[in-house]
């Protein structure tokens, strides 16, 4: 069955984007096809860093009109404007990348246009909901108020499968095995929720991918000809960073496929799931 990928974190830099970008690589390997949107509102590039990183990304909440609605004293205008978000989930099969500064927009737009209503009587494909958060209390918190809230909006944005990606590129979760908002997080797993943990890329070319905005499924399809070509890293640093980045994806991937975290072709899983089910 097609579904729809949602990445999201309620503050940035968690990872999202990361996340969804793996997601179009686990795709292209399976052979899966998926088409891209981001929701963002970064006015000052135009395009979301999802849409620098890939081509024919459909960008949702980007430009002067988002900048002029926010603006504005009518609250219909903001609900308008996403419909565009809820044709999206209508057509499914997105990996959607969803920025911080919007998320709460989304879920509001939602239950004001009663859009869990719609989406199941037109059979929408299944809404799975991936959340990213790094070892930092306070992303950790954030990240269990975010699938708390997913919860408390199911009704209007229907989510069938949520995911918790731990992101280590700031450091280990142990520190905070005792923490409570990290134990609440992991309480969620009662209610079906899937934690996985994504260990930190130490490849020597991953500061290379992040200036000059390559996605890892392209870096992926690099040589270390190329790296040596085209920016000048010497031929075994490239060597050794595209090895390490390799091993560093199939990891990663496996650790996705291991909880589920996969496109899915099975016709007989319901396309939304009842409302319902929270965790406090």
């Amino acid at each position: 069955m097609t579904r729809t990928f949602i990445s999201m974190a309620k503050t940035g830099g968690q990872g999202k984007t990361l996340v969804a970008q793996m997601l179009v690589l686990q795709h292209e390997r399976k052979g899966v096809p998926a088409k891209l949107a981001a929701a963002d509102s970064d006015t000052l590039n135009q395009r979301s860093k999802f849409g620098r990183l890939f081509t024919h990304v459909k960008e949702l909440g980007i430009g002067e009109e988002l900048t002029k609605i926010k603006a504005s004293t009518d609250p219909n205008l903001a609900i308008k404007y996403w419909d565009e978000f809820g044709r999206t989930l209508l057509d499914g099969g997105h990996i959607i990348d969803v920025g911080a500064n919007v998320a709460s927009e989304l879920f509001a737009w939602a239950e004001a246009r009663n859009a869990g209503s719609l989406l199941r009587r037109r059979n929408a494909a299944p809404v799975d909901l991936v959340v990213a958060t790094k070892a930092e209390g306070q992303a950790i918190e954030d990240a269990r108020a975010l699938i708390q809230y997913s919860f408390d909006k199911q009704e209007w944005l229907p989510t069938a499968r949520r995911f918790v990606v731990l992101n280590e590129v700031a450091g280990s979760f142990a520190p905070y095995e005792a923490d409570p908002a990290f134990k609440r997080l992991k309480a969620f797993q009662s209610q079906g929720v899937q934690i996985l943990t994504m260990k930190r890329c130490e490849s020597d070319i991953w500061t290379l991918l992040e200036r000059e905005l390559i996605s890892v499924r392209d870096a992926l399809k690099l040589s270390d000809v190329d790296l040596e070509k085209r920016y000048g890293i010497d031929v075994w640093t490239g060597h050794g960073g595209l090895t390490d980045l390799r091993a560093w994806a199939d990891e990663t991937l496996a650790a996705f496929e291991r909880v589920g975290l996969a496109p899915s072709r099975d016709k007989s899983e319901p396309a939304v799931e009842p409302v319902g089910g929270a965790c406090a």
